[in-house]
């Protein structure tokens, strides 16, 4: 049994304004309780390798409102000694079957993007990251859901674990284990979903 790393899916939303309040310069400070945005659903798959791993994930945001919105979304990673700021971030619209990239800015812990919502429209963010590790013990942040007031609606985790890595522990159920030639698939499903820790997972070296 195998492992994955830090990855973060820490995203709080940190401005809000109305879409003609145009500014060049993400938002970082308002209300999340105010926010007419929800962060409704999420898909994330990990895939770590021997010091590092790579994360891609979809999120989808929803302006539950019938204004239009612009709103600032942080994404933080869980950055310390043992696991480094990632090396290389990307960030998409998803369009169709299209990526547009998107523009963000770097802080000590997390990125920052600015989004922009018509009235009940559904936006659909892609996210990838690389993040070097340094110990084998990785968390991928859930807990900052309550920072929204509201649980995500759905959220679906698929690690997938070379089978190198030894003595895997999980933290959490997942749904299924199988196996993918050289991979370890874990997968969980979540409906409604409020965590109240973190997902860490561990292994030995």
């Amino acid at each position: 049994m195998r492992t994955i790393h830090t990855l973060a899916i820490a995203l709080l939303v940190v401005g809000l304004a109305g879409c003609a309040d145009e500014k060049n310069a993400p938002e970082e400070n308002a209300s999340v309780a105010l926010s007419p945005i929800r962060f409704s659903r999420e898909y994330v798959t990990v895939t770590p390798s021997q010091g590092s791993t790579k994360v891609s994930a979809l999120y989808y945001f929803r302006n539950d409102s019938d204004r239009c919105v612009k709103q600032g979304i942080r994404y933080p990673f869980p950055v310390d000694r043992f696991h480094l700021y990632p090396k290389i971030v990307r960030v998409w619209e998803k369009r169709e079957e299209s990526l547009r990239p998107m523009g963000f800015v770097h802080r000590d812990r997390y990125v920052l993007w600015n989004m922009e919502l018509e009235p009940r429209e559904e936006k659909v963010v892609r996210v990838d990251y690389v993040q070097e590790i340094r110990r084998p013990h990785a968390i991928y942040i859930v807990t900052t859901t309550k920072e929204w007031k509201r649980p995500i609606e759905l959220a679906e985790f698929e690690f997938r674990i070379p089978a190198e890595l030894d003595s895997v522990s999980l933290s959490f159920e997942p749904d299924t284990r199988t196996v993918v030639g050289d991979t370890i698939v874990y997968y969980m499903k979540q409906i409604d979903f409020m965590p109240d820790a973190d997902l860490v997972v561990t292994w030995s070296e």
